[in-house]
């Protein structure tokens, strides 16, 4: 187990754990006593896959659970910090992770003003021209009868995705939800425009080609419908806990009320260091994986000698990278961004798309 805190009160970086008991030990002498007992946020998993163990664990410390989280067999809880080592060494604990702050990655320069989505004249479709999907929408691959899961900041039901059958809402776990005027919506701008890329369509599109060609708004997936969980405001910003919850509600009502939902997108990701392996995020990705749905996650945008981004380090998921395609269609002038991770050592990214 390893753990560090920001100044938000999130977890970010990841240092190892014998560092931080150093430290503290010399540390906490100077500080006040109430500053010692702070709880902390963490994500426990349980050896035996049972959330009702890891909860059994977390209390005997004097911790206290917060949610369960069936998928990965765990519990989100808060427990106090001089607890943290001797949960850790508990046989029956399987990890204890620190409730990590997630910030959604984008570098567009698109963005949602008056409920209106703004997007550079023709982006879409160079998009779509250069990625050859012409063919595939002209022998039916639109997306048809396939409903993506668009775990992110909500939808707000601009031109192109405000038709009732385009987008339904799944539930709302961001700290907005309680608003009766923020529920669902997109406060922050990420989820409206990754739902318009997917499969935004404007009205009247009969051709999807010459419509976007024209500058309609056609996503790359015109005719799928957008499943929107909404898990953070109006700073972009959430925790694992929230992503993991939300994963959990996807493979468990993935086929409630005529829905067919096939493909998970995560355009956010952590910079843990633990192992695919041990994360917890890591682990829930996997289990949607193993229940036939297809997750896509964002590699990260540190820089091209950043390790993936945690959950997009697991081999069980699609993690994609940007290219730049230099204002042109042909190949030959693309290079990478300078923004895009790697990877390094082993698990790289699996696409590159235009970003």
């Amino acid at each position: 187990m390893s753990i560090t805190l920001t100044r938000s009160g999130h977890f970010r970086r990841v240092i190892s754990a014998a560092f931080v008991m150093s430290l503290l030990a010399v540390l906490l002498a100077a500080v006040p006593a109430r500053a010692v007992a702070e709880d902390l946020d963490v994500v426990v998993t349980a050896a035996d896959g049972s959330s009702a163990t890891a909860a059994e664990a977390v209390e005997a410390v004097g911790g206290s659970v917060s949610a369960e989280l069936g998928l990965i067999g765990g519990v989100s809880a808060t427990v106090p910090q001089s607890a943290l080592t001797g949960l850790g060494a508990d046989a029956a604990v399987r990890s204890v992770t620190p409730d990590a702050g997630l910030q959604l990655l984008s570098t567009t320069d698109n963005w949602v003003e008056d409920d209106v989505l703004y997007t550079s004249t023709g982006s879409l479709f160079k998009t779509a021209k250069f990625i050859r999907i012409k063919k595939p929408w002209a022998a039916g691959y639109t997306g048809d009868g396939v409903d993506i899961a668009l775990i992110d900041s909500g939808v707000v039901p601009v031109p192109g995705l405000d038709d009732p059958a385009k987008v339904i809402n799944g539930p709302d776990l961001s700290f907005e939800s309680q608003s009766d005027d923020f529920r669902y919506l997109d406060t922050y701008g990420h989820g409206t425009h990754m739902a318009g890329i997917i499969a935004g369509r404007d009205d009247g599109v009969t051709n999807p080609w010459k419509d976007s060609k024209s500058g309609k708004v056609v996503g790359i997936a015109p005719d799928a419908r957008i499943v929107n969980v909404k898990v953070a405001g109006h700073d972009g910003a959430v925790d694992v806990s929230q992503v993991i919850a939300a994963i959990d509600w996807v493979v468990q009502h993935r086929n409630d009320n005529g829905m067919n939902i096939r493909v998970i997108n995560l355009s956010f990701g952590t910079d843990s260091t633990q192992t695919a392996a041990l994360d917890p995020l890591s682990f829930a990705v996997e289990q949607a994986w193993k229940s036939g749905i297809v997750v896509v996650v964002a590699a990260g945008n540190d820089g091209n000698s950043g390790q993936l981004r945690m959950p997009a380090s697991n081999p069980y998921v699609i993690a994609v990278g940007a290219f730049d395609s230099n204002g042109t269609n042909v190949t030959s002038d693309d290079f990478l961004t300078s923004f895009t991770n790697c990877g390094v050592g082993g698990r790289e990214y699996d696409v590159l798309a235009p970003g």
